[in-house]
């Protein structure tokens, strides 16, 4: 912020100063402009390819001239990403008890950052807390229902996941982790039925094509789980992964976040 001092001596003085001193202030915000377009520009390269050291550095260094919620939000969210979710917690607590929207995305990192952790019913804590607030909130469903799977409790993680869907989270999400508790429940069947329409029409992010690959090996469906490895490119050597996959009995719950 700029300010103005001048001296009220005698009139020439006087509009000489505030001239002055306009123009001065013109060019610090000029300056401030072209500050913020670099930051933006920076951010931009770096999230395009995914290069978190740079972000965070370039997060910390904003913080360090001036705090700035939104940066502080931004550099908890790159350090989970980078998965670094203790560190991630470390800036995020600042604003965990604000009563606003940043504050509201604060506590669905820290249930993300606790998730990865496998700190799963501290998650769950914290996400009673945050839709008694926020009870319309999909996402905190998704995540609650995430948790409660790697806990175990399947009933309230397939609840909570369809409740997520009322409040309209992506539904790509919402179907790779219902079809995840399928698998972990051992009904394949169910996983492919699932996946299979999704896949088909086009959505193709690693984890749904690998649950289905496993659910199409684990249901017998050989041929086609082989057909999709070579088209995706997943084993040089489709047939040993098929033979892995189906000597597997325990699956990573690949659900999303």
């Amino acid at each position: 912020m700029f300010f103005k001092f001048t001296k009220k001596i005698v009139f020439v003085s006087l509009a000489l100063s505030v001239v002055g001193c306009s123009t001065h202030s013109q060019q610090g915000m000029a300056q401030k402009s072209m500050s913020s377009e670099t930051i933006t520009a920076k951010e931009t390269l770096y999230e395009s390819t995914q290069n978190y050291s740079a972000l965070i550095s370039l997060y910390r260094d904003v913080l360090k001239a001036k705090e700035d919620p939104s940066i502080r939000y931004k550099l908890a969210k790159t350090y989970y990403q980078r998965g670094d979710s203790k560190s991630s917690l470390l800036y995020l607590t600042p604003l965990l008890n604000d009563n606003t929207k940043l504050a509201t995305q604060a506590k669905i990192l820290q249930i993300k950052n606790l998730i990865q952790l496998n700190n799963f019913q501290e998650a769950i804590s914290v996400a009673n807390e945050l839709l008694l607030k926020s009870p319309n909130e999909g996402e905190v469903y998704n995540l609650r229902g995430i948790a409660y799977a790697q806990n175990g409790n399947l009933v309230n993680a397939r609840n909570d996941i369809n409740k997520a869907r009322e409040f309209f989270i992506n539904d790509n999400v919402a179907i790779n982790n219902l079809a995840m508790l399928n698998i972990i429940n051992g009904d394949f069947n169910n996983a492919v039925s699932l996946l299979l329409p999704q896949y088909l029409n086009g959505v193709k992010n690693s984890r749904l094509i690998h649950n289905l690959v496993f659910a199409l090996v684990k249901n017998g469906d050989l041929d086609y789980a082989k057909d999709i490895i070579v088209k995706e490119r997943l084993n040089t050597s489709p047939d040993d992964l098929i033979n892995a996959l189906k000597k597997t009995t325990h699956v990573s719950k690949g659900v999303t976040r």
